[in-house]
């Protein structure tokens, strides 16, 4: 196998990555759901930006380096305790909403962007991290195996490629959100979510904080 052949698995993989649920498909939606089709393409510039970087770190020599299980720890702890703020952030501005006889998504100050939202919730994933440090960082080391830094760059461009394939079909979808069911029905979609991410969220907290009695 020549280095650039494992471009298509790579692309395949990553594809199979973005379409897997998790904190950053939920924002995608729940961003989508708040602000349209802008805000899901916002939120995906910055998850998928930083999986780039991360992915080309790998390409280009940093694939032995892993995480250890107390850095892990600390990932689960305070990326789920980012989830659940959002959850609640998301709650709250539901209710002000429904208060104040809202037709339309409030703007929260001070919140994070949609943009920032995404490069967090990559940065405090630590499935992400485990995905980096294990299957991408694999990846990454039989490209260059095989064909050297150039071929493990390519991978590491069609991983990324795949996941942001993967991400534009739930925003796409996302996006018609209103026009199918309404400003009503988006908002019992956007409590889902907002509960969603809680539950994932308080998971990730009590894995890590059990771990580390452990």
């Amino acid at each position: 196998m020549s280095g650039l052949d494992h471009a298509p698995a790579a692309f395949a993989l990553g594809f199979a990555l973005g379409a897997a649920p998790g904190p950053v498909q939920l924002l995608l939606l729940t961003e989508t759901a708040r602000r349209g089709l802008v805000g899901g393409i916002r939120v995906m510039l910055g998850a998928n930006g930083t999986l780039l970087l991360v992915m080309l770190a790998l390409a280009l020599g940093f694939s032995a380096v892993r995480p250890g299980e107390a850095l892990l720890d600390v990932l689960r702890v305070t990326g789920g305790a980012f989830l659940v703020w959002l959850g609640v952030q998301e709650l709250v501005t539901l209710r002000r909403e429904a208060r104040l006889g809202l037709e339309r998504p409030a703007r929260v100050r001070g919140a994070l962007g949609p943009t920032a939202l995404g490069v967090v919730a990559v940065v405090l994933n630590p499935g992400a991290w485990i995905f980096f440090a294990t299957t991408a960082a694999s990846v990454a080391a039989n490209a260059a195996a095989d064909g050297g830094r150039t071929a493990s760059l390519v991978a590491a461009l069609a991983m990324t490629v795949g996941v942001s394939a993967s991400d534009s079909l739930f925003t796409v979808l996302g996006s018609g959100g209103r026009r199918l069911v309404g400003d009503g029905g988006l908002r019992v979609i956007r409590t889902v979510l907002a509960v969603l991410l809680c539950a994932i969220g308080a998971a990730f907290v009590l894995q890590g904080l059990d771990r580390g009695r452990s």
